[in-house]
């Protein structure tokens, strides 16, 4: 028989998991209570007990399938998402390992790969509820996910010209300060050296005086 495990609810879009717990006849005993074991496990929510046990059964019987199917499911609830695909890459692709495979993509945000991974599904059931809302659900999230993509570009490009356009100002502060300096001539840069000199020239003579009346001041007085 089929059990559906809900795992998670995303918005009004439900993910179901589906698990096989059909009756394995081709199994042997011990493969089959290896899958039995693993199933009770998984129901109360033992997961990791139950990815062991599912092991153990591919370790007897490597071709089980259904041990393959729900080792997959074990590690999907474990969020052991690559894992988990690569277990269901592994089988043949019907409804149900086509559903989970988008259920992995979709918890990985991978949306285009969950929309044709769902795809799948619907093909072979196209009646398939959950697999048209979770379909629906993915596309909803791949186009708000381009949406910010193109939002982050759209912000890098304008920080990039802005950080350009300052670059280009700054450039041309520079050069109109430049400009705003000419070059002194020859003649210009000889009439201020000589009217340097010529101030120290007259600083040199008033120091002078200066030097000479405080030397007679400091003169002795004459004996008449």
């Amino acid at each position: 028989m089929k059990i559906l495990i809900w795992v998670f609810c995303l918005s009004c879009c439900f993910t179901a998991l589906n698990v096989n717990l059909y009756a394995q006849q081709k199994d042997s005993r011990t493969v089959k209570k290896f899958i039995r074991e693993g199933n009770k496990n998984y129901i109360d929510s033992a997961y990791e007990s139950a990815e062991i046990l599912y092991k153990d059964a591919l370790d007897e019987n490597p071709r089980s399938l259904v041990a393959r199917f729900n080792l997959g499911n074990s590690l999907f609830k474990q969020d052991k998402f690559d894992e988990a695909i690569d277990v269901y890459d592994k089988l043949s692709k019907d409804e149900n390992t086509n559903y989970n495979i988008g259920n992995a993509y979709l918890k990985k945000e991978e949306y285009e790969k969950a929309i044709e991974a769902y795809k799948e599904t619907l093909r072979k059931n196209p009646s398939d509820m959950e697999a048209k809302s979770n379909l629906a659900y993915a596309k909803k999230k791949l186009q708000q996910q381009e949406q910010n993509k193109d939002n982050q570009d759209n912000k890098d490009n304008k920080e990039n010209q802005d950080s350009k356009d300052n670059k280009d100002k700054s450039g041309d502060s520079k050069n109109q300060s430049q400009k705003q300096q000419p070059e002194m001539s020859k003649e210009e840069a000889n009439y201020i050296l000589n009217a340097v000199e010529a101030n120290e020239k007259k600083t040199r003579e008033k120091v002078g005086k200066l030097n000479a009346a405080k030397a007679a001041k400091n003169q002795p007085e004459k004996n008449w």
